[in-house]
């Protein structure tokens, strides 16, 4: 084990998902700040979802040069810069500054999602690696659920969204500091390197597809459900941070005990439990009463953990290609949920463009059936 390893990743996206997360309770806000629609806002997360995608096509060259541990403190640099450059777009009223936001934001998330992986594979043993992952992405729901009340708590002192974004901005840095003496990993020799890129395309794309639908449709419930209860259950903001933080208090419990117990089931079969389970709850949600859009937060909770440890048990030392392999097609499919939903809210409403969320979950279910029946003699 390398505990400075796992420290970094857990303590990177700690900081990442403030910033993050921070967007979807303060949309409205940036929204009427700026005067500016739906459509036209959708672009503080398309833009940094394009961003995203265009690092993740040029990891296999950077990281093996780089290595995880100094890019992970280049991507909190980047999301330090973008936190900051938030509290300028709000104070100017700029949207020209909030694109540029949302680009540094996009180059620290591509950058800082890959390396968390990466760090966690080499600071892990085959025996905790899939505990080790759980937890990750525990942190992830953990400091999400703290997102809208630390928002909540600095409009309570008299602050706005501008000040949340400078403290999460300068929590990023925050952890720069504190992880110094991690120990940097050699570089990668540019044979090995190749050798490692070796992975049929179709594999690529399955699994492309299998970890993409999945975290584009954890994004599309995570970053829309308050405007969803806004704007067509007509619930108040406070209400509809209410149902957001019950969203991530599930995310995280689930990969709490998915990090603390373990569970003699395959990931694969954990994977499919999870996809089926989460569409039937969705569809409880719509129809039923929107708790149950929040208990989506449980059954997704362990699929993405679950597709990680997954990824190392089938690509072993392709691991790390594989890795942003599958960050690009999460950029790609961010990128389009983003825009397609921008589009189909703007013309059918916010009702129907959540739907979203299960087409790619059933998305991910089928990817990853038609992966478990392929022939994979060539891995």
């Amino acid at each position: 084990m390398n505990w400075r390893f796992v420290t970094l990743a857990y303590l990177s996206l700690f900081a990442l998902s403030f910033l993050d997360n921070g967007r979807s309770p303060t949309y409205n806000s940036i929204l009427s700040d700026l005067s500016i629609g739906p459509a036209k806002g959708s672009y503080i997360f398309s833009v940094a979802s394009l961003i995203s995608l265009i690092v993740n096509f040029t990891a296999s060259k950077w990281l093996p040069r780089f290595g995880p541990v100094v890019s992970a403190r280049v991507a909190l640099l980047l999301m330090t810069i973008s936190g900051l450059l938030m509290y300028v777009t709000g104070h100017q009223a700029s949207y020209t500054y909030l694109i540029v936001s949302s680009i540094f934001l996009g180059l620290g998330l591509a950058v800082c999602t890959i390396t968390m992986n990466v760090l966690v594979i080499k600071g892990s043993t085959n025996a905790l690696r899939k505990r080790l992952f759980s937890g990750l992405h525990a942190i992830y729901g953990f400091s999400s659920l703290l997102a809208p009340f630390l928002l909540a708590f600095i409009i309570k002192l008299g602050g706005d969204w501008k000040v949340y974004f400078v403290i999460s901005g300068l929590m990023a840095f925050l952890v720069i500091v504190i992880t110094a003496k991690t120990e940097t990993l050699p570089q990668i020799k540019e044979s090995e390197n190749k050798e490692n890129q070796k992975v049929p395309l179709r594999f690529r794309v399955l699994f492309g597809l299998l970890l993409g639908a999945y975290v584009a449709s954890e994004l599309v419930l995570s970053s829309r459900l308050p405007y969803y209860l806004n704007t067509v259950l007509k619930y108040d903001e406070v209400t509809s941070g209410y149902y957001l933080s019950f969203f991530f208090l599930s995310l995280s419990a689930g990969r709490l005990l998915f990090s603390l117990k373990s569970f003699n089931f395959k990931s694969e079969y954990l994977m499919i439990f999870s996809h089926i389970t989460t569409m039937i709850c969705f569809f409880l949600g719509i129809y039923i009463h929107p708790l149950f859009l929040g208990l989506c937060g449980f059954t997704m909770s362990y699929a993405f953990p679950m597709g990680m440890d997954f990824l190392v048990e089938t690509f072993k030392t392709k691991s790390d290609y594989m890795i942003t392999s599958v960050m690009t097609w999460i950029g790609v499919l961010l990128a389009m949920m983003h825009f397609l939903f921008g589009l189909v809210n703007e013309s059918y409403g916010a009702n129907i463009a959540l739907l979203l969320c299960p087409l790619l979950t059933f998305i991910a279910l089928c990817a990853l059936i038609i992966f478990l029946k392929s022939d994979k003699t060539l891995l």
